[in-house]
């Protein structure tokens, strides 16, 4: 059996939301297209720490300046 890293209640939620999941998806992946350059040597380093700290704070970043555009 496939372990998954969700819990039951995620796991109910998107089968429930899925069009509002997807949608977050889709806007998540385009503001990543902005920073994925200054990701890369995380990813090539295999540094899952450094990496995952980088992208929650260039995803508020971009998160932010998205908000102000709107």
């Amino acid at each position: 059996m496939k372990q998954s890293k969700l819990d039951s209640g995620s796991i109910q939620w998107i089968k429930d939301n899925t069009k509002e999941f997807t949608e977050e998806l889709i806007r998540k992946s385009e503001l990543v297209k902005f920073f994925y350059k200054e990701l890369e040597p995380y990813r090539i380093r295999k540094d899952k720490e450094g990496y995952k700290k980088l992208f929650n704070e260039l995803l508020k970043k971009e998160e932010e300046k998205q908000w102000m555009k709107e």
